[in-house]
């Protein structure tokens, strides 16, 4: 086998060099060739490209020799760094010849192409060194060579969503200006590569960027098209992205589709496509607007399908949620929740349509400190005459004040212990601003010693659904001699 490969490669070489033999006369082969492109190919692998009149052609590199080709092309290993790169043109003459060269085969003649090195006995081909001739090499180019970061680079893909035309639209990041998207879907084991090239009408529609966030839309007509995988409702996909930059030629620095090189693969994104207004709503606001209620509003397009909304109280010990309470219903984007006491709440807010409901929204949680559940500051004016003018401030939303007056006995000289006991209790409707009684006491609780009286006040209103609620308690104590 190796045998007839090398018969082979003889008869190759002999019929490329015997084709070099019948070169015309003139001297258009030694005119001095022009580079004309020079770019990325791949990590350290660069494309050259040369105009000429030669059918040989020797690339020289910082002043070595690298490889001898055929045609005006070739692909050369390089480093990152200052490069000069010449391009020298040959002919060949002669066949008499008891010596080696090295070439590089030509990949149109089974070869390794350029890089790939081989040396060729070419003796019996007759081919002598003293018959190759040179013509007038290309003005040196000089180029400073570096690895595209973009091949270094691993995206992100940061989201997901599905669209009302049940289109996946998919989020990630892209710091390099991409040209090219290649996109993986995949579901189980099997993984589809599809690509959105900018330069293609059809697939720069689907492509939007603002800054480095770049959203693909995953159109059904257009993954069809191609014959790719679309992602059906209620199925879970893995999603990935791959970056794409046409490389920019070093000679007039232009970008030069559509050879592409590429970043690394993301990770996959998990996420299964949905019905659109399943999406969960954005709370906008969430706040104390009065004593005892809390305003929500927040924002969900439904596409016109009229979803309702329900509010809901999660249940939670420490940060686990173990359920939640429904609080109500509405068909609009605001909700105000009533009659709270001080604390603090938590609530989310989840779309219906029909019998189904879609995602819930993040939790919002609001302190609520309510004016009239503060204790009632209570004043007093011993107006004589066994009468006392009680003042205290009545914010709104309360209906009445419930007052319990206590008789004490003993010294008044006694302020620890004393021994106090229920003597009339009542209520007082309320008005809110300033709030005035005189409280009349009865002539035999009088003493030789004076009169002691506990006053206790606090406030009290009825929820809508008709519970009580009650403020702090205050209270005063008043001695009268």
């Amino acid at each position: 086998m190796k045998k007839l490969f090398s018969t082979c490669i003889f008869a190759l070489m002999l019929s490329l060099l015997t084709s070099q033999s019948v070169f015309a006369d003139d001297g258009d082969w030694k005119t001095m060739p022009v580079i004309t492109h020079v770019y990325e190919l791949a990590k350290e692998k660069v494309f050259l490209e040369w105009e000429g009149n030669a059918d040989l052609y020797r690339i020289n590199i910082d002043g070595k020799d690298v490889s001898t080709v055929k045609l005006k092309n070739a692909n050369i290993n390089l480093k990152p760094g200052t490069h000069n790169i010449v391009i020298i043109p040959l002919k060949y003459e002669s066949r008499n010849a008891d010596t080696r060269v090295d070439l590089n085969i030509d990949a149109s003649v089974g070869g390794q192409g350029v890089g790939g090195g081989g040396s060729i006995d070419l003796a019996a081909l007759g081919v002598d060194p003293k018959d190759i001739k040179q013509g007038t090499q290309s003005k040196p180019f000089k180029m400073k060579y570096s690895v595209d970061p973009v091949m270094n680079a691993v995206p992100e893909v940061t989201g997901a969503y599905t669209d009302f035309d049940n289109r996946v639209v998919l989020s990630f990041v892209d710091k390099f200006d991409s040209d090219v998207y290649r996109v993986f879907i995949k579901s189980g084991k099997d993984v589809i590569e599809t690509e959105f090239d900018t330069s293609s009408k059809d697939a720069a529609a689907l492509i939007s960027k603002q800054n480095t966030s770049v959203t693909i839309t995953l159109d059904q007509k257009y993954l069809k098209s191609h014959g790719w995988m679309i992602p059906d409702l209620g199925s879970k996909y893995g999603f990935a992205v791959k970056l794409g930059k046409w490389p920019k030629n070093y000679v007039d620095n232009k970008k030069e589709p559509p050879t592409v090189i590429e970043s690394k693969d993301s990770k996959y994104f998990d996420y299964t496509p949905y019905a659109a207004w399943k999406n969960a709503p954005t709370i906008t606001y969430a706040s104390q607007t009065a004593d005892g209620q809390i305003t929500l509003k927040w924002d969900h397009d439904d596409n016109g399908l009229g979803c309702e909304y329900k509010i809901i109280s999660p249940d939670k010990l420490l940060v686990v949620k173990k359920g939640q309470t429904e609080v109500g219903k509405t068909s609009e984007k605001e909700y105000t929740v009533k009659d709270l006491g001080n604390g603090k709440y938590s609530f989310a807010v989840i779309p219906v349509l029909g019998k189904e409901e879609g995602y819930s929204s993040e939790d919002q949680t609001i302190k609520v400190e309510n004016n009239w559940m503060i204790a009632p500051s209570l004043e007093y004016r011993d107006k004589g005459n066994k009468q006392l003018l009680l003042k205290w401030d009545a914010p709104q939303d309360v209906d009445n004040y419930h007052i319990t007056v206590s008789v004490g006995s003993g010294s008044l000289l006694r302020f620890v212990n004393l021994d106090f006991k229920k003597y009339k209790e009542f209520d007082v409707p309320a008005k809110a601003g300033k709030m005035e009684y005189t409280f009349t006491y009865d002539q035999n609780i009088d003493s030789p010693d004076g009169v002691k009286l506990m006053f206790e006040i606090y406030a009290t209103r009825k929820t809508a659904k008709g519970a009580e609620q009650k403020s702090a308690t205050s209270k005063q104590m008043v001695l009268l001699k």
